[in-house]
Parts: structure tokens; C-alpha cells; sequence
């Protein structure tokens, strides 16, 4: 990835995916069955994001990631799209830890209990969340 840019030659992500060592391994798992690289690519993207958070100048503004442990899963959808309105039910999914058909049921279920909403077309739309 140093390749792509010379910010990555000065990330810890070994110690972060160290850090998150089961998660790895259950995104490698997914993906294998599946013949699809997307779990571990869901992975991989938080292990960047988390690496950046901790190598980022104390002056520097980082969005603090959402902490839903303990939350049902209605709320912690809510608080990850209230946190983020472009987030994919896949991103919810693998925040949560749930298969993507629950969550796909539970924001059904939220937006016909009209506390969710989805605004424009699924690729390039947002969920916006109804108070």
C-alpha cells in the first residue's frame, strides 16, 4: 500500500489487525465461502481508519468512531447512520456483527415505524434519520 501513497509506510496496521486479530479471522472466513473479497476489504478499510485515528496529530480533528456495543440493534443502526448518513447496510452489518438480512429487516422496520429514511436512489442516496 506504500506504493499507493507514502502515508502507509508510517501506519501501524500490523499492531491494529494484532489488535483485532478474531475480527481478521472472521472477515477471512466470510470471505472464503463466498469466493468474495468484500468482507476483508470491510476489514482492512476499518483496520486504515482506526490506524489513521491513532497517528493523527493531537490538532487534528478525527470523527471518533460509534461506539453501539450494548445497544439493541434498531439503535445501533440508528446511531451509525446518525454518525454517518451515507453508511451501506453491509458497513452496519459488519459494525454490528449481524447477518445483512437483519439488518436489512431491522431498518425496515424502522422506516415503516417512520423513524428511518431513505433519501435518493440506493448507490449514490443517504439515510436520514427521523426524530
Amino acid at each position: 500500500m506504500s506504493q499507493w501513497h507514502p502515508l502507509f509506510l508510517s501506519l501501524p496496521l500490523e499492531s491494529v489487525i494484532k489488535d483485532n486479530q478474531q475480527h481478521y479471522y472472521q472477515a477471512l472466513e466470510q470471505a472464503d465461502p463466498q469466493a468474495e473479497s468484500t468482507p476483508f476489504i470491510h476489514f482492512m478499510l476499518l483496520v486504515i481508519a482506526q490506524a489513521l485515528v491513532q497517528s493523527a496529530p493531537v490538532n487534528v480533528s478525527v470523527n471518533a468512531p460509534v461506539n453501539v456495543s450494548g445497544l439493541k440493534t434498531p439503535e445501533a443502526i440508528m446511531a451509525l447512520i446518525q454518525h454517518n448518513p451515507a453508511i451501506t447496510r453491509q458497513q452496519i452489518a459488519d459494525t454490528i456483527g449481524k447477518d445483512i438480512r437483519t439488518i436489512g429487516r431491522a431498518m425496515a422496520k424502522l422506516q415503516q415505524a417512520g423513524r428511518l429514511r431513505r433519501v435518493g436512489p440506493d448507490k449514490s442516496g443517504h439515510w436520514e434519520v427521523i426524530s
